[in-house]
């Protein structure tokens, strides 16, 4: 038996975690999971609820050195084999602990992609590119959710051995949607007109939304009944509510705040775009795919591993709000064609992150870290 402890500063159902934690082979593996806050931003796994997760004391960078002796002492309490972190400073405060619990082997899941790159260089980069080194050459295995983070760990000097690539699991239930007329008066209810784009991401500079807003204002013209929907709140809501403002969009774009019932929302669209700058392996992407959502998609990671261009939805670069625009126009002329293309699009990412396939690789990562 494995003993498998999950380490985040929070976990929602359905989400690769709690997927992980839910469905690894119970003969094989005992998963537990530590967690820095109680709270879920969307829905709190069973699990979490009951009470079965082990909590931390918050999330504050000022409170590293404790969290660090708290999982140590864990790891030794409840003799844990490896110790599997998710997200950067996790794996900062793992990578330590490991070394002061003295038995426990660390497994990294690198769920961010070039972001520390998009620092401006200096030293803060440096020192956290230093640090993100020192996690790596601890680790007995890092998950890459896609080809493109993978590439950049090679190029980080990480050796291919110990890089396991394994996108994110989807588990059915989370897609427990209304029906058709359900989704209809959803859509009287909240205002969402015309052929209705959606976007799905928290209202930050790296997800986008300003190249999104200069696009959907090169379209107004040729495209009377396009409207967009930005479904998330962040720090950009002032300052893309007086973009929109500035470039006259207030009566095709409206901003509808973070919802728990986002899927719900989603699948009341026509279509998805997602103009982020940088991603590990994104959420939306693959939800708007399940959903049969045709699909406008960044160049960022896990994208090419998921979308093959005009065949299961459109790929552009990032920052780009000509090219954004050129492929809004494309689908939103031939509705009927965008929504083959979603239909392709969902039988492929079912078949491709359906859990019997994905499961048994996360398995195999904890067996080659625990030799």
């Amino acid at each position: 038996m494995i003993r498998v402890l999950h380490f985040a500063d929070l976990v929602n159902h359905g989400d690769f975690i709690d997927t992980v934690v839910r469905y690894a082979d119970p003969a094989r593996f005992a998963m537990s999971l530590c967690v820095r806050t109680p709270r879920s931003n969307i829905q709190a796994p069973e699990w979490l609820l009951q009470g079965k997760a082990i909590v931390l004391g918050g999330t504050s960078r000022a409170r590293v050195p404790q969290a660090t002796l708290q999982l140590a002492g864990l790891l030794r309490k409840h003799r844990i084999d490896l110790l599997h972190t998710h997200h950067f400073d996790q794996a900062l405060i793992g990578a330590m602990a490991v070394r002061l619990a003295g038995r426990t082997r660390l497994v990294i899941g690198r769920h961010y992609s070039d972001s520390l790159y998009r620092i401006p260089p200096g030293p803060k980069r440096n020192a956290l590119l230093r640090l993100e080194h020192w996690a790596n050459a601890g680790a007995r295995a890092i998950v890459a959710p896609s080809l493109m983070i993978e590439e950049l760990l090679l190029r980080q000097g990480v050796p291919g051995s110990r890089i396991f690539r394994v996108p994110y699991p989807v588990t059915p239930d989370r897609y427990c949607l209304p029906d058709d007329d359900e989704l209809g008066r959803l859509r009287t209810a909240e205002g969402i007109e015309g052929f209705a784009i959606g976007t799905f991401a928290r209202l930050h500079e790296e997800k986008g939304h300003r190249h999104l807003l200069e696009a959907a204002a090169a379209l107004m013209d040729g495209l009377p009944k396009l409207h967009f929907y930005l479904v998330g709140d962040g720090p950009e809501r002032v300052g893309l509510a007086d973009q929109i403002n500035r470039l006259g969009l207030t009566h095709r774009v409206r901003a509808l705040g973070w919802r728990q019932d986002g899927l719900s929302l989603m699948a009341a669209m026509d279509a998805v775009v997602q103009p982020t700058l940088q991603e590990a392996f994104s959420s939306a992407m693959v939800e708007a795919m399940w959903l049969g959502k045709p699909l406008v998609m960044s160049d960022v990671s896990g994208a090419r591993d998921l979308i093959e261009h005009r065949r299961t939805g459109w790929i552009v670069p990032p920052g780009d709000p000509v090219a954004l625009a050129a492929a809004i126009r494309e689908l939103a002329h031939d509705p009927d064609a965008a929504r083959a293309v979603g239909r392709l699009a969902s039988r492929h990412v079912r078949d491709h992150l359906r859990l019997e396939r994905i499961i048994p690789m996360y398995e195999r990562v904890y067996e080659s870290a625990s030799a």
